[in-house]
């Protein structure tokens, strides 16, 4: 039980900042049809992982419900792919982005993105498939996403036997 606690803890103390840090990119202005910026590598790392992105054993399993049957690796992937799929379409009005989003996340971060405009996203499409930043391990994982305008950051966690998204960033491409 204490464990658990902690673990909470860490979560929250993680999940808030991302969260932040997303919607801060969200919010941009400008005109969203510019053409993207040319992409010249990967975005910055250290130690293997994306800068700044916390790794997945940190993050560890998501709260929202520890029971139940255990989710395959090989769903991770597909699940980070998916949310990044449905979260890119910045033409879509808010009402009809959330609906395609919401099934794919943990009711909390479902909640949280209640806020975002779509139309201040920073990608309109995905451009390859996820790559794992971490072994995904320990029911969680991370994903780095290519897009038309950077890198989209999925975490991942196996909640009754279904990978769920619990979090996502942004990293921008540089200039």
């Amino acid at each position: 039980m204490g464990n658990e606690i902690g673990i909470r803890a860490l979560v929250s103390a993680i999940a808030i900042p991302m969260l932040l840090a997303t919607l801060s990119g969200c919010f941009r202005s400008g005109d969203p049809d510019n053409a993207a910026p040319p992409t010249t590598g990967p975005a910055p790392t250290v130690g293997g992982a994306v800068a700044g992105v916390p790794t997945p054993e940190a993050l560890g399993r998501d709260d929202e419900d520890d029971e139940g049957p255990t989710a395959p690796v090989a769903g991770a992937a597909p699940a980070a792919a998916a949310f990044a799929t449905a979260w890119a379409r910045p033409r879509l009005d808010a009402a009809s982005w959330l609906k395609g989003v919401t099934p794919l996340c943990v009711p909390r971060f479902a909640a949280q993105l209640r806020t975002v405009d779509p139309a201040n996203l920073p990608a309109s499409r995905i451009t390859g498939r996820p790559e794992a930043t971490h072994p995904v391990r320990d029911g969680g994982g991370q994903f780095a996403i290519p897009t038309d305008r950077g890198t989209l950051l999925v975490s991942v966690a196996d909640v009754e036997g279904r990978w769920l998204v619990t979090g996502n960033d942004f990293v921008r491409a540089p200039r």
